[in-house]
């Protein structure tokens, strides 16, 4: 990294890659997917070239989110140029910093802070280099536009390529540098046009669908009919001898067709002649809710206060309750899609996933080769939502490439997505509540029971309450699930808000309180009772006694270290609901980029109307019976509803993500409206199947 980085010459910057990440070995992240350490304590984060031009380099991942652009927002203040003046390398683990992948919104916070950081760095070392270049004491020197200056006589300057001119100099990022306070930025919080904006409406942006190389062969793999079929006999003499077709590859449980074109794989792997051993497990998602129960196992205390008994004697009320939701599929807009090149022992991988490194690490496992002789490349990615963490087509590439002795390219159909690709786990939650006539909380019992198999850590987030309480205990299980599971927006965080929120309701129709009052009294954290009110000003929230007929719901939620409330109003006409508007306030602290921050949020905000109203993956026996649109309804364009989003959060308060808590508190939001509207509690979703 740093040998390339010197070839280019100019100014570079080098810092830690781990910059405080990965989190501890019990973290979600390296449970699930057993990332390593990076194989190098130190990279590349910034250099600007002999020529002037500023490349920062990040190990993350663009999938729409829109971090492209925040990170160029963050160096371009600290450097003192345009926005459009910074390029951005992504993705790429022969060009940039280990990371452990695009994942939990952890990419303004921790990469972005390190980028700040690299930035500053270099903006010091250009003031030292000017003040030697005019004669000036640095304190009398100023950086802007590309040029360091005379703070007296702005003529008098040089520009950072002449400063560079046949230079090459490395210097350490200093952690402890003095970044630019809010009040003096020029670029961060403003809402500046995304630089790759252009390039993904004109369709310029390459995506891992559209990697093409030279000599490249085009896999059709035989897929199971169901998750734990096995394969009995198989007969490719057809397949064999179709236009096209270069061989039929059978590489353990791999088999594949391999074709010079996309459709010449496909029609011919129709002709496979395959006999499958199914299992007869008849369970369905009708069976989910009591599989959920009874295999519940590996309890976690995620939060426990006082004694539940003693609480309960002292409420005057107790309300009891379960809540249940489905699985939900990730759809994301572009199918996986793998390109794989071997060149002698060295690996090259083109793949959509949001773990670069991850991967690189999986392939030099597996084909027992050393980390550096494989380097995976990240192009576009089309949504991912936590399902690209984990990217099998990747293998399959590489490992039908080698046997090919060729390029080769895996790409998944809508239908191999949303059949093999990982789902959002289904969820049993137990509430039992006590509480005072006046709305107060004094006891809390949460159980949840969520379909994660190994993978107990998904359950977990987001099931602490943020309300007072002093007797409280929150238990989370892993229970047995049928289908793949993974991660997902939000983790278990959106699962767990629904049922704590409508809970939250629940009392709030219990003792007559207006929903949003009756949170306040509870909340003593700031940031929570901030972003309630802001978001009940801002939507003209009216104190109401449930249900009130006018179809407005409230809720609360904290993600990513970002606190959120979001208000509804909603109508509804038989089984059908309209979404008509939403009012979110997000606190994700110090925002850099305003304009990415609301997208974040309505993105959020839409996909949880998803899973609120439409989305549930029906299976039978392994299968999957909602493996495309025509069966798995997502929202529309003609869905969407008007989304105003408030920005509330402390400039002094560093930066936490905002891709995820939008999807938090709105389904418990439009829920707790379907109530207000009907007087019908929805405790189940998808809400709109419910309904009669």
């Amino acid at each position: 990294m740093i040998e390339q980085a010197k070839n280019g010459g100019g100014l570079i910057i080098v810092g830690e890659v781990a910059m405080g990440f990965p989190p501890p070995r019990t973290s979600y992240a390296r449970a699930a997917y057993g990332n390593t350490e990076p194989n190098t304590q130190s990279a590349t984060w910034l250099r600007i070239g002999q020529d002037g031009s500023v490349t920062a380099y990040a190990g993350k991942v663009e999938y729409g989110q829109g971090i492209r652009s925040g990170l160029a927002m963050e160096v371009a203040d600290e450097l003192r140029l345009p926005l459009d003046a910074v390029e951005v390398v992504l993705g790429d683990t022969d060009r940039t910093p280990w990371d452990m992948g695009t994942f939990g919104s952890q990419s303004t916070a921790r990469a972005g802070l390190q980028l700040r950081k690299a930035a500053a760095t270099a903006r010091e070392a250009l003031l030292e280099l000017a003040a030697d270049h005019l004669d000036l004491p640095v304190a009398d020197l100023t950086c802007a536009n590309g040029q360091v200056a005379s703070v007296q006589d702005s003529g008098h300057s040089v520009t950072y390529g002449d400063l560079l001119s046949e230079k090459t100099i490395e210097r350490d990022l200093v952690e402890d540098i003095e970044l630019t306070p809010e009040s003096k930025f020029t670029v961060m919080g403003t809402d500046a046009l995304r630089i790759d904006a252009i390039d993904q409406v004109t369709g310029k942006a390459t995506y891992s669908q559209d990697i093409i190389v030279e000599n490249m062969l085009y896999a059709a793999v035989l897929r199971r009919p169901s998750v734990d079929a096995k394969l009995l006999d198989l007969d490719t003499t057809a397949a064999e001898h179709m236009p096209g077709v270069q061989q039929v590859v059978r590489d353990n449980h791999l088999i594949a067709v391999l074709a010079e074109t996309d459709e010449q794989a496909e029609r011919s792997s129709a002709t496979l002649q395959a006999q499958w051993e199914e299992q007869e497990d008849r369970s369905s998602q009708l069976d989910l809710p009591e599989l959920l129960k009874k295999s519940g196992g590996d309890p976690f205390t995620v939060q426990e206060a006082g004694s539940l008994e003693e609480g309960f004697r002292e409420a005057d009320e107790l309300l009891e309750a379960t809540y249940y939701i489905p699985y939900v599929s990730t759809v994301p807009m572009e199918p996986r899609a793998a390109v794989a090149r071997w060149d002698g022992d060295k690996l090259t991988v083109w793949a959509g996933t949001q773990r670069p490194f991850g991967l690189r690490t999986e392939l030099a496992g597996r084909f027992e080769i050393d980390e550096s002789n494989v380097r995976v490349i990240a192009p576009e990615i089309g949504g991912g939502f936590g399902s690209k963490s984990l990217y099998p087509t990747a293998h399959e590439a590489a490992r039908l490439a080698r046997v090919a002795g060729r390029p080769v390219r895996v790409a998944h159909t809508r239908g191999e997505e949303m059949q093999w690709g990982t789902v959002r786990p289904a969820a049993l939650i137990e509430v039992k509540s006590g509480f005072k006539s006046d709305g107060t909380l004094v006891a809390w019992q949460f159980d949840a029971y969520h379909a994660t198999n190994e993978r107990p850590f998904i359950g977990r987030r987001g099931s602490d309450t943020p309300y007072t309480t002093p007797h409280v205990k929150v238990t989370t299980y892993s229970s047995q699930s049928p289908l793949r599971v993974g991660s997902y927006r939000s983790l278990g965080g959106a699962v767990n808000h629904f049922a704590r929120e409508v809970h939250m309701d629940e009392i709030a129709e219990a003792t007559g309180i207006d929903p949003v009052e009756l949170r306040l009294r509870n909340l003593r954290e700031p940031r929570f009772r901030r972003v309630l009110e802001s978001a009940a000003d801002a939507f003209g929230w009216e104190a109401k006694q449930p249900p009130s007929k006018r179809g407005v719901g409230v809720a609360i939620g904290l993600d990513v270290g970002s606190y959120i409330a979001t208000c509804v109003e909603l109508g509804v006409q038989g089984a059908e609901v309209r979404v008509e508007r939403v009012t979110a306030a997000l606190d994700c602290g110090l925002t850099v980029n305003p304009e990415g921050a609301k997208n974040q949020t309505e993105g959020g905000i839409v996909m949880g109307m998803g899973t609120a109203l439409y989305e549930a993956v029906d299976f039978q026996a392994g299968t999957v019976l909602t493996a495309g649109f025509a069966r798995y309804r997502v929202p529309r364009i003609n869905n969407a509803p008007q989304i105003e989003t408030v920005l509330v959060g402390d400039p002094e308060t560093p930066s936490t993500g905002a891709g995820e808590p939008g999807i938090v508190p709105i389904a418990a939001a439009i829920s707790n409206a379907v109530f207000d509207l009907t007087g019908k509690r929805q405790r189940e979703l998808p809400i709109q199947r419910h309904l009669r």
